[in-house]
């Protein structure tokens, strides 16, 4: 299946008008779902909403994508940084000051910072679909792998509103 990456500005969104047919595979999807499409570490006035048609179960697979994002951005990267910051200081303060000691403690703190990296690898590339939206810049929104007769029909429903992402 062609896919296609749609990028529309967030002024568009309040008058964009979307087929009955889902982002994910084309399908007739019966239902729409309100997707925030913020990433979680801007101010909630700057929210970015978007009525995606989609399926039950693929409303609840974005659904879920929200709230991995929402631990992803709140919880494992601010962890990582926080950890990585005192397992390099513990480590230069092991090496500089106590010399002749092996310390266990910068090498766990180092091994829990590889493991949440990894969790946040496997939450961002696999567990979050390509079609979810995300606010780009220019303030802009961006959905990726959008069939292209979707794309097309969106394009067909919205003249004069720029759907395509150009490279």
């Amino acid at each position: 299946m062609d896919t296609a990456t749609v990028v529309v500005s967030r002024t568009d969104l309040s008058h964009l008008h979307l087929p009955p047919r889902s982002i994910f595979d084309g399908q007739y999807a019966g239902e729409t779902a309100e997707v925030s499409c913020l990433p979680l570490w801007r101010r909630a006035t700057t929210d970015a909403v978007l009525n995606l048609p989609v399926t039950e179960s693929e409303a609840q697979i974005l659904q879920r994508s929200y709230a991995l994002e929402r631990f992803r951005s709140r919880l494992v990267v601010p962890s990582m940084i926080v950890i990585g910051v005192c397992a390099a200081g513990w480590i230069g303060y092991s090496l500089l000051a106590r010399t002749g000691r092996t310390d266990v403690i910068g090498a766990a703190a180092l091994l829990v910072v590889v493991l949440l990296l990894l969790v946040n690898l496997l939450i961002g590339e696999y567990l979050i679909p390509k079609q979810y939206p995300r606010l780009v810049r220019g303030d802009r929104v961006r959905i990726e792998s959008v069939p292209n007769e979707v794309v097309r029909e969106w394009e067909h429903l919205n003249p004069g509103v720029t759907l395509r992402e150009r490279l």
